[in-house]
């Protein structure tokens, strides 16, 4: 929905100066995370190491069809965490080359999570690497950078942090500051109000005729 928007609309984000950008699958990061382990057995340089659907997205040719770097500057995307068990949200710098990192669980330590990020800091900038044609090299590989969003609205519940990242994501990429009604008493109406969205955006005019 929110791709969708930006496609109908591009004049309208152009004109406010807003960061060209994308949303990814939400099974994009976590499965590239799988790909972990083979990035880390692969020793041989020049050696391809991910699969052919990233790079085929990092490339533009799949949905949602933008290529990085020249049609968007930023990628959001979200993977569930391995340790708090809960969506965290990324924000993906590609010029920067810095992730931030969206949490919105209430827990004792908000860093649980980041050797996952980590990870996925180091095999981003080497899937841009392989996907633009060159040969990785994990000996000058440089990973992004990773930096934690602060002042983000929390949740008690883990219930609720997807429909805490789908908003605070969708403000973050619209660039706006005041998320104050993102919060657990407004839940409800924040799943109400996201369904009629999508309804409006998907559902034929035609519908129920």
């Amino acid at each position: 929905m929110l791709n969708c928007r930006r496609n109908e609309n591009a004049a309208w984000f152009h004109n406010y100066k807003i960061p060209k950008a994308c949303f990814l699958p939400m099974e994009f990061l976590h499965c590239l995370l799988s790909d972990d382990l083979a990035y880390k057995k692969e020793k041989v340089k020049g050696k391809k190491i991910f699969n052919d659907l990233f790079k085929d997205t990092v490339r533009g040719k799949v949905y949602p069809e933008k290529t990085w770097g020249e049609d968007v500057d930023v990628v959001y995307g979200i993977t569930l965490g391995k340790k708090s068990n809960v969506w965290i949200g990324m924000e993906i710098h590609l010029k920067k080359k810095r992730i931030t990192v969206y949490d919105c669980f209430q827990k004792e330590s908000n860093s649980i999570d980041i050797p996952q990020v980590k990870k996925l800091a180091v095999l981003i900038s080497n899937l841009l690497v392989e996907s633009s044609g060159d040969e990785v090299d994990k000996v000058k590989m440089i990973s992004f950078e990773i930096e934690q969003a602060q002042g983000l609205p929390k949740t008690k519940y883990p219930f609720n942090c997807g429909i805490f990242l789908v908003k605070i994501l969708e403000c973050q990429s619209l660039k706006i500051g005041d998320m104050t009604k993102i919060n657990d008493d407004n839940a409800l109406e924040l799943r109400r109000t996201l369904s009629c969205e999508i309804f409006n955006q998907f559902v034929d005019e035609s519908f129920g005729k």
